[in-house]
């Protein structure tokens, strides 16, 4: 009988040895951590934009989480990759619906992703607010659908605007064959219009696409004032250095996306002069721009592009929310519902009753291989 004892006594030993153990092995359990998920495209094409969501998102979280946290609990980032496919994203939508401990949601990427997979986050009240999902689209997603980013629309009647008062009379558009693409070539055809602004060519190609001499030789002909690129800034970069080969010598004009050190590295002396507007812009009037940036690099060696600042913002909010109105997916809705003048690294922002993002841009260009305010 003792020895009986003695063994049902050592194996309780052991076990609690072994529980003490695990929950000091430097992963914490799920109610010791505040969860909040990132949906992004981690793997395929995509992956660069999906790694500075990453970034962003997990600087918010270490930002905190060094100044203790909040309650004495730390953020953690759940990382989900929803390889920028519609039908993966809805896999991890669902995943991060059914975990209960998983506060609101960081992304989607695309703009097809974040529309796919609206109906599941607003059937399980959940918070989505995504970072670069910009189609029109979008605004009539749901109640629990947010964005940092402003619509195509917005973004693309700015950019008509200003296109006329740069003195613009003829405009040639090369887009991406995607939500976000398609968005911007509709509504800037509309406004270009408005402005009398004739459409010399529309041409679009697939993401990834790597020779664009077909398009541009079709443009050359069309002999337009400028080009507006409705796209991301590794295909911008390849279509002003393929432009430069062909001897098209016009002006470049584009949104956001193209604000990246990738577009000043790959197109060199071939993107010299472009011009677009920024939301995120280190080293001007907004003080949170240049401190995110120089944390950013001081974290990862390397200058954040618009995604990861884009990401920070969204994930700073979540953190905010839960901060000022506690940990419960509802309270976060609560909190971003009566968001207004949010000063962040993209600017002084509100959100308007569709969950859409109200801020005012900056006009950059491309000036001796950096980005400068355009004057």
């Amino acid at each position: 009988m003792k020895r009986k004892l003695s063994i049902g006594l050592i194996a309780i030993l052991l076990l609690g040895i072994l529980s003490a153990c695990s929950n000091n092995s430097g992963t914490e359990s799920k109610s010791d951590t505040l969860r909040i998920g990132l949906a992004a495209p981690i793997s395929g094409t995509q992956a660069q934009y999906g790694q500075a969501f990453k970034n962003g998102a997990e600087l918010a979280a270490a930002q905190i989480n060094e100044a203790g946290g909040i309650d004495g609990k730390q953020v953690q980032i759940v990382v989900e990759d929803d390889k920028g496919d519609s039908n993966e994203a809805v896999n991890v939508a669902n995943k991060f619906v059914s975990d209960k401990s998983i506060l609101a949601v960081v992304g989607h990427f695309n703009s097809s992703a974040t529309l796919a997979t609206a109906p599941v986050y607003n059937k399980n009240k959940i918070v989505e607010i995504s970072p670069s999902s910009s189609a029109p689209g979008v605004t009539n997603a749901g109640d629990y659908t947010y964005r940092v980013i402003t619509t195509d629309a917005f973004q693309a009647d700015y950019l008509a605007d200003w296109s006329q008062e740069l003195g613009y009379s003829k405009v040639a558009l090369i887009y991406e064959q995607s939500d976000f693409g398609i968005g911007l070539l509709d509504v800037y055809k509309q406004s270009a219009a408005e402005n009398n602004i004739e459409i010399a060519a529309a041409e679009a190609y697939n993401p990834g696409d790597k020779d664009f001499s077909t398009i541009l030789t079709k443009i050359k002909a069309a002999q337009p004032d400028a080009i507006f690129i409705g796209g991301f800034y590794n295909e911008a970069a390849l279509i002003a250095q393929q432009a430069q080969k062909l001897d098209l010598n016009v002006d470049f004009i584009g949104v956001d996306s193209l604000y990246s050190e990738a577009l000043l590295e790959l197109g060199k002396e071939s993107v010299e002069g472009f011009k677009l507007i920024g939301f995120f812009y280190p080293g001007g009037d907004n003080e949170k721009a240049t401190q995110f940036a120089e944390q950013y690099q001081a974290s990862y060696n390397s200058k954040p592009d618009t995604y990861a600042a884009y990401a920070y913002v969204a994930t700073s909010l979540v953190i905010e929310a839960i901060k000022e109105q506690g940990a419960d997916r509802e309270s976060i809705k609560t909190f971003l519902d009566q968001v207004k003048d949010y000063e962040g690294a993209t600017g002084v922002l509100s959100f308007d009753e569709n969950g859409d993002v109200v801020t005012v841009p900056s006009k950059l260009k491309i000036e001796n291989g950096e980005f400068v305010l355009f004057e």
